[in-house]
């Protein structure tokens, strides 16, 4: 195999790579020749179709497809000959008018290498890990909350307040033009408990019914809108109706409900599953606290085109969201610095993995079914899931992926200096956390 390496300032790393024409005419053959065997043609028995027929048919689309495929053999033959450690996707990029009479096809490819990055005076990070203890009130009150999730909704005209469940109509202004597009009609939230921009909860708290608020935002370059992009907009909310939960008349139905749920198997499911999504919640926050404290002690210089890829990977996720759940322009994920967010992703990324390669991890397949396992409990037939992921390569590569990051994250847990705290259940609740969401499941 021949291949030419450059470096560019701003484009990164780039190789031409030829492959012999013999390959890929042998590769094109091969494939037509399969084709030709599985394929009916009117005037023909299957199997006797001269390949000069699939060829007209077929031949563009085989070409490209057993091109790509041997352009990424060639160059993962390169990265495994040269010993090179890419991160993210490469790039390919066919040669055109290529002379008739060379040997070799040309292409080339554009890649990034990992950052140099080494992880050092990682015994000196310290880390608080929070235990939380449950007691028997806290489940009641966690019983109390779920009765008033099951309370009745009545208008109220009095001044809004949080948890009060709000209607709306609003319209959007760009340079003191409504844009009618985006206006929207009958949108219900509860104040105070949902995922809109923090100044609608703010501006429409003493509020009455029929009311008109105004507030501006600054809309930015990833905004899932291409119209709003960098655009400073003004809301205009009116408020339709106005709601206050109040309990219902005790029935004789409900008083047994209540007597059953009073027993000690339900109090031990809740505390089950409070345990569980405390543990969840205050693992992440470890982690969180680690990689945050090894990327202060060791930066990492990322390069800017793997930058501007994870960010057009998060702006397609977002563009996504955004047109499955009816446009909601509210939303304040839909404001979120996207830059911060890649950044993050790419550096625990990158510590990971670097744990991984220095420590030369292998998946264990105890753990991986153990995740299987776990993943099926979710699902009404376990067993097939298990056998699904066992049978699908793509997925049990995912587990596999999954199963790698665990022993890395125990790897650091081990090797930093642990502070415990002990929290009581409402230190918990009310602790600001990180990219706070609801924690609780309804019971």
């Amino acid at each position: 195999m021949k291949f030419f390496m450059e470096k560019n300032k701003d484009a990164g790393h780039r190789v031409t790579i030829h492959i012999p024409k013999i390959t890929v005419n042998n590769e094109i053959l091969a494939e037509l020749t399969k084709i030709s065997k599985r394929t009916n043609i009117n005037g023909f028995r299957k199997g006797k179709i001269p390949l000069k027929i699939i060829q007209e048919k077929y031949g563009e689309k085989v070409y490209y497809d057993v091109f790509k495929k041997l352009m990424q053999k060639f160059f993962y033959d390169f990265i495994n000959q040269e010993k090179i450690k890419i991160i993210g996707f490469p790039k390919y990029y066919m040669h055109q008018n290529q002379d008739k009479k060379k040997e070799n096809f040309e292409y080339s490819v554009k890649y990034e290498l990992y950052p140099k990055f080494v992880i050092k005076d990682i015994k000196s990070i310290k880390a608080t890990k929070i235990n939380v203890k449950i007691t028997d009130d806290d489940i009641k009150k966690k019983i109390e909350e779920y009765k008033k999730n099951n309370n009745i909704w009545n208008k109220f005209d009095g001044p809004i307040k949080a948890y009060n469940r709000v209607t709306i109509n609003y319209n959007i202004y760009k340079d003191n033009k409504k844009i009618e597009k985006f206006d929207a009609k009958n949108i219900i939230f509860i104040v105070s408990n949902n995922t809109f921009l923090p100044i609608l909860n703010n501006k429409i708290i003493n509020h009455f019914i029929n009311d008109i608020i105004f507030f501006k935002i600054k809309c930015h370059s990833f905004h899932p809108e291409k119209e709003l992009q960098n655009k400073d907009i003004t809301f205009k909310i009116k408020i339709i109706n106005v709601e206050k939960q109040e309990e219902k008349e005790l029935q004789e139905k409900q008083v047994k409900n209540e007597e059953t749920i009073s027993n000690q198997l339900y109090y031990k499911n809740i505390k089950h599953n409070l345990s569980a999504q405390i543990n969840q919640i205050t693992q992440k926050y470890l982690e969180e606290q680690i990689i945050e404290k090894i990327i202060q002690k060791n930066p990492i210089s990322i390069p800017t085109a793997l930058l501007q890829e994870e960010i057009n990977i998060l702006y397609k996720q977002q563009q996504q969201h955004y047109q499955k759940h009816n446009h909601n322009i509210l939303e304040k994920k839909y404001y979120e610095n996207l830059i911060l967010q890649a950044e993050k992703r790419l550096c625990i990324k990158i510590i990971i993995e670097k744990i991984i390669c220095d420590n030369q991890f292998i998946e264990n397949e105890e753990d991986i079914q153990k995740l299987i396992k776990k993943i099926s409990l979710n699902y009404k037939k376990p067993i097939e899931i298990i056998n699904l992921y066992n049978r699908n390569e793509n997925l049990k590569n995912t587990i596999k992926n999954i199963e790698l990051e665990n022993q890395a994250i125990r790897w650091m847990i081990k090797n930093i200096h642990i502070i415990k705290k002990k929290w009581t259940f409402n230190q918990y609740i009310n602790h600001q956390w990180e990219n706070k969401k609801e924690y609780f499941l309804e019971y």
